[in-house]
């Protein structure tokens, strides 16, 4: 009998085992290969179709601007996702027992808060205020990007959703569909639905500009409360009790925090040591030339020191969720952050989605009362 956990615990390391080289061999076929599209896709060779198209979409436009060597080190960063991955997944298989037991209290924890219906009002009328910021001229946009209709390339989901660029009428419907779903859910019953049609809305408002090169990730905090919020009000319209079950509120903040994350950690796979060493943020300051960000670059070590505190602000907020004190901290932290980077690198807006979002951490969740 004392055999068998030595016989299971062999058989999981040769498994182990097996499964790198598994990865290690793909990973030197995947760089070979994607070494091998990248020259390809040089701006000598006019007759490339590569399916790295499929996945870079930019690259068209891109090839022309930076080197080969830019973009097989874009191929070795993919590369550096997966092996983080693959060996996240082993060190959570490792520890599995103990960290299933923490999760699952830390589940209950978490999905066992409520809030008062009393603040819904408020956080309806917060959150469709910052949409209606976002997307209130958003027909003059359309309007614009209609001029260079023929060069709408869609990606992603866009392929599916957003085949072709819409016609005058159907963007109209779209901007109409959205202003009007904003104000139907602030003043009519059954939120929930029109809720869902402004999510809707807003993925296709995406769609469009990422049909035309625009990624980024200014919208995505906004996008993942948007797409959960209408649960949230599902529930709240079920539910005749004055407490309402918080789950999805605690799933956006969950959202917020790991994007943030997700950012700093991106800083490091991108930067990795450098990030600490090399003066980009002075760089940044210089070639926008604004006058405060010119006055700031002749101080490299404050520079120095704000990139390292934007980072730590960044990976800080994955603990947010579980220390609700560090919400005096990181939410006025990361709105300078966002302010600051509008005036000194002209960056995002006046007003930001990334801090409009704060809402969600500003009323108060309490455990469920017992009957």
């Amino acid at each position: 009998m004392k055999k068998q956990p030595f016989i299971r615990q062999s058989f999981i390391l040769a498994f182990q085992s097996i499964f790198l080289w598994i990865v290690y061999l793909l990973a030197m076929h995947y760089m070979a290969a994607m070494t091998h599209q990248v020259i390809l896709a040089s701006p000598n060779d006019k007759g490339w179709t590569s399916w790295v198209y499929e996945f870079y979409p930019r690259l068209q436009t891109e090839k022309w601007r930076f080197s080969e060597s830019f973009f097989i080190s874009k191929a070795e960063q993919i590369l550096i996702r997966i092996t983080f991955s693959v060996q996240l997944v082993f060190i959570l298989h490792s520890f599995r027992t103990i960290l299933l037991e923490k999760l699952v209290s830390v589940y209950h924890r978490l999905t066992d808060l409520t809030i008062h219906r009393k603040f819904i009002p408020y956080i309806t009328v917060l959150l469709y205020t910052c949409l209606l910021l976002v997307v209130y001229n958003a027909m003059l946009e359309f309007e614009a990007l209609a001029l260079f209709g023929p060069f709408y390339k869609p990606t992603g989901m866009g392929k599916l959703l957003l085949p072709f660029f819409p016609p005058l009428l159907m963007l109209w419907f779209i901007y109409v569909v959205l202003i009007g779903s904003i104000i139907t859910v602030v003043l009519l019953p059954k939120k929930w639905i029109s809720a869902s049609l402004a999510a809707i809305g807003f993925i296709y408002y995406q769609l469009i500009l990422f049909g035309f090169g625009k990624y980024d990730h200014g919208y995505s905090t906004l996008t993942y409360a948007l797409l959960i919020y209408p649960f949230f009000l599902w529930e709240a319209e079920r539910s005749k009790e004055s407490t309402v079950p918080a789950w999805s509120i605690v799933l956006i903040q969950w959202m917020i925090c790991l994007s943030y994350f997700y950012c700093g950690l991106e800083k490091i796979f991108i930067s990795g040591m450098q990030w600490f060493t090399s003066n980009n943020l002075q760089q940044h300051l210089l070639i926008h030339e604004k006058p405060l960000g010119l006055a700031l670059a002749s101080y490299p070590v404050l520079c120095q020191c704000l990139s390292f505190g934007v980072l730590i602000l960044q990976l800080s907020f994955l603990f947010l969720p579980f220390r609700k004190s560090l919400v005096c901290l990181l939410l006025p932290a990361g709105f300078l952050f966002h302010t600051a980077a509008w005036i000194l690198l002209d960056a995002g807006g006046l007003f930001n989605p990334w801090w409009g979002v704060y809402l969600f951490f500003l009323f108060p969740l309490q455990p469920q009362e017992t009957k």
